[in-house]
């Protein structure tokens, strides 16, 4: 069965390939104990830049939600951002509640944040593209 494909932000191809991360069941046992709820990650890759970022959806026992966004894994300093919303369907700036951004563990102003985002898919982008 082929896996979605999705556009990249980066490089523009129909190569962004999203994957369920899976825990063993040790493991999501504990994770589900620690938050009281519910965890759903996702990684997504494009096959042709090397664009990447890892989301965790965690849904805690009173309904509340956040999904934290970890982009281009393996870069330092890593670049974060978490939705804070009441509804866990749909990430759209209608439904969040708050969007703290950080680099590293450091919070950091939404545009410093984006800065260091677009200059780091500039250069994949130039990269790929040579």
């Amino acid at each position: 069965m082929e896996k979605e494909k999705l556009t990249c932000k980066t490089c523009g191809c129909e190569s962004l390939r999203p994957m369920q991360v899976v825990f063993d069941e040790e493991e999501d046992h504990e994770v589900q104990n620690l938050l009281g709820g519910e965890q759903e990650s996702r990684f997504y890759s494009c096959q042709v830049c090397g664009d990447n970022w890892l989301s965790v959806k965690e849904k805690t026992a009173d309904g509340s939600c956040t999904i934290t966004f970890v982009h281009q894994m393996g870069t330092s300093p890593v670049l974060k951002r978490v939705a804070h919303m009441d509804n866990p369907v749909i990430v759209s700036d209608d439904n969040v509640d708050e969007w703290e951004y950080f680099k590293g563990d450091k919070p950091v102003a939404e545009e410093e944040w984006q800065n260091t985002l677009d200059d780091r898919r500039e250069t994949l982008k130039a990269t790929c593209m040579n």
